[in-house]
């Protein structure tokens, strides 16, 4: 589905920060300005993730984590056999 948007003013001086990236990437602006509106929502969904798993690796629900990622890692190495 596609959405016609409504004209939005760019304010120069962002302009002039764009250009010398879509000229080195040698790409049209409109798909400049799509790509950076789809870059932000990734940035939007990653800190909402971050934000909405605090506290899922509880020491409860994880006991082999509570001295810590690395001594857990440590001593799974130890057991490995090759």
């Amino acid at each position: 589905m596609e959405y016609k948007a409504r004209a939005t003013l760019i304010p120069g001086e962002l302009v002039e920060l764009m250009r010398p990236v879509i000229s080195e990437k040698k790409i049209d602006f409109d798909h400049f300005v799509l790509e950076a509106i789809r870059n932000y929502i990734q940035v939007i969904k990653y800190r909402d993730g971050i934000v909405g798993s605090f506290g899922a690796w509880e020491d409860s629900v994880h006991p082999e984590l509570k001295e810590g990622v690395e001594c857990y890692v440590r001593e799974m190495r130890k057991g490995r056999t090759f």
